[in-house]
Formats: C-alpha cells, sequence, structure tokens
C-alpha cells in the first residue's frame, strides 16, 4: 500500500490539507489548479456568491464538463453512461421474462 502524504493548499482564502498517495501530489495540485479556475471564471462573471455557493458552482461546472468529454468514437461519457444504464434495464427485463412460468 502506498504511504499517503499531506499537501497544504489553499481555496476561496482557506485552507485545507489534503492527503493524497505518494506520487500524486502534482495530479491533486493540478486539480487546485482547475477549480482555481472555475472558481475565478464564476467569481469574475457572476454575481457576488458566498464561498459555498461559488464552490458548489465550480465542482457543478467541472463534473459537467466531465460528462461531456468524449469516450471511444467520439460518444461522450453522459451519452455512454445512459446506453450502458439501458443495456442493463434491458438484460433485467429480459430474464424477468424468461423467468414467468410457462402456464
Amino acid at each position: 500500500m502506498s504511504d499517503v502524504v499531506q499537501v497544504e493548499i489553499e481555496l476561496l482564502g482557506r485552507h485545507f490539507t489534503i492527503g493524497t498517495p505518494q506520487g500524486e501530489q502534482e495530479t491533486l495540485l493540478e486539480a487546485v489548479r482547475l477549480l482555481e479556475g472555475k472558481i475565478s471564471t464564476i467569481q469574475q462573471h457572476g454575481k457576488v456568491m458566498d464561498a459555498d455557493k461559488i464552490a458548489i458552482m465550480a465542482a457543478l461546472n467541472i463534473a459537467h464538463d466531465l460528462l461531456k468529454t468524449k469516450v471511444g468514437e467520439g460518444l461522450e461519457m453522459a451519452a455512454f453512461q445512459r446506453k450502458i444504464r439501458d443495456m442493463g434495464e434491458a438484460a433485467d427485463n429480459a430474464l424477468r421474462q424468461s423467468q414467468q412460468p410457462l402456464f
């Protein structure tokens, strides 16, 4: 098991200590930079909001961007997830129908 290291960060004027696996510090710091960028955009273009609302809006923006990410042959991740869910439901329905008594 890898060792966990503590990384000090600051977001919205608040200091946090985040535990991350050894060797993943740069990935965490890149995530912090991404979040800072979203926060900055929201602060520049939005109405004055409290820190909690800004953090939630930034998280929603990042989640939305992630779901729009293309996978495979240009299929958006959200559409890909819907297709998988639909296939699972179809399989469940087929299994239910096959288990009905014949007489």
